[in-house]
């Protein structure tokens, strides 16, 4: 190793890793886009990750404001 070129375990950020945990809507164990708060009945609220696939499915539209 030479002082030009920096050692592996800095150069990598372990905060840009990927997080798997399972989905609150599918309850599929895989890559968590976000944490959401989900209403069941009246009052009922599940806060939890949900996965890449159901967050694109279930977005709601994109509205631009100008």
């Amino acid at each position: 190793m030479s002082w030009s070129r920096g050692h592996s375990s800095l150069t990598e950020n372990p905060f840009n890793k990927p997080i798997i945990d399972r989905c609150i809507n599918c309850g599929d164990q895989e890559e968590v886009q976000a944490t959401i708060t989900m209403e069941f009945g009246e009052g009922n609220l599940n806060t939890g990750p949900i996965c890449r696939k159901c967050y694109s499915i279930h977005r709601g539209p994109r509205i631009a404001e100008f």
